[in-house]
């Protein structure tokens, strides 16, 4: 069986797919791409078992088959490869990729050992624009935990629900929460996602993603390709509850300065804790000191309140600084045992709301 295909079309999809296989499995079907060519078109699909990736494209062939190739070998060959059309044949496992007087041999592994695809129902549904969706990834991505014992913690919360999308993520030690509204009015959407399964949102260009919920099951859906995703067990922990109601102390501050001093300051903090002690009050300063030496920043802002002494783990604090797109940012205290609430001062072009919840560190 033979047909042919264009190779920045090819590569295109592969690149898609790819996201899916694994950096190492036991099982050798896993390393694999399967392709399905039926009716004119090739479906393509890679799968970890946690989350599977399948996206389709057309071919000229006039035959239906299914066979595999090894999914990373044939991504690097094809990102190498000059435009051209790609003849592929197949004969068993094994498949022939030629152009001109060139060609690639690639074995395969049994197409029925494949695992398939769930499909969800497509009951449960709304469409919300993709820049939305990465957006809230890269404000709150960054504040899921990593191998932490209590699964929901290394995950993401979606949430859609009355017009509203909203993101958290959380480490127990800091906590983002994204929200804006949305034009999806019907349809709900609860779900703790894998974070590793966001990367796929990057490779498409449309401006809107549909998002699916069947039981313990997520899709993200474009036009021509679709991810399916196993979700982490819940329920997630209830953060409205710990999100202050009140306004606290406000320190308000140019974000650019901030950051610089908690870059500087971050090469002298002690191994480990990376611990800086902030004064907070008429004065405003950050105090560090370790074997290295001992520094003090002072800070600019526009603080009103009590005089307050409080410990950060630096690394966590210019993390969450280093992700606010503004100017200006707000830091709300409360007292030195109380989580400090983070957000960009909001102006007219700021279309979504954001606030980070730190928690202190205690001084001796």
């Amino acid at each position: 069986m033979e047909f042919t295909v264009e190779k920045d079309r090819l590569l295109n999809i592969v690149q898609q797919v790819s996201t899916a296989l694994p950096a190492r499995s036991t099982m050798p079907i896993l390393q694999n791409i399967l392709f399905e060519i039926k009716d004119g078109k090739m479906t393509l699909m890679a799968s970890n078992l946690d989350f599977s990736i399948k996206g389709t494209i057309p071919v000229e062939s006039v035959e239906n088959i299914t066979f595999t190739l090894p999914g990373k070998p044939l991504l690097r060959i094809l990102s190498t490869l000059e435009p051209t059309v790609l003849n592929i044949s197949t004969s068993g496992n094994l498949t022939k990729i030629s152009w001109g007087k060139s060609y690639y041999d690639l074995a395969g592994q049994p197409p029925e050992d494949f695992p398939k695809m769930k499909e969800l129902d497509g009951k449960n549904r709304v469409q919300i624009l993709r820049e939305d969706v990465l957006k809230g990834f890269s404000y709150t991505g960054f504040c899921a935990a990593k191998d932490d014992p209590r699964p929901f913690l290394n995950g993401i919360l979606i949430e859609v629900e009355d017009g509203e999308f909203r993101m958290v993520a959380s480490d127990a030690h800091k906590l983002a929460f994204y929200w804006k509204g949305v034009d999806a009015t019907e349809g709900k959407i609860e779900a703790i996602v894998p974070r590793n399964v966001f990367d796929f949102l990057k490779g498409s260009d449309e401006e809107s993603v549909r998002i699916s919920q069947d039981g313990n099951n997520l899709s993200f859906e474009f036009s021509d390709t679709k991810l399916i995703t196993r979700l982490i067990e819940g329920p997630y922990a209830p953060y409205r509850e710990v999100i202050p109601k009140e306004e606290g102390f406000v320190f308000k501050c140019e974000k650019k300065e901030l950051e610089n001093i908690l870059r500087r300051i971050s090469e002298i903090v002690p191994t480990g804790s990376n611990l800086i002690e902030w004064h907070v009050g008429s004065t405003s300063y950050i105090l560090a000191g370790s074997e290295f030496g001992e520094a003090k920043e002072e800070l600019t802002g526009d603080y009103t309140g009590e005089e307050m002494r409080i410990g950060f783990n630096v690394r966590f604090l210019h993390e969450i600084v280093r992700h606010i797109d503004s100017d200006e940012i707000l830091l709300h205290f409360y007292d030195p045992h109380q989580a400090v609430m983070i957000e960009p001062k909001k102006t007219e072009e700021m279309n979504y709301n954001l606030l980070y919840l730190l928690m202190p560190v205690k001084l001796e």
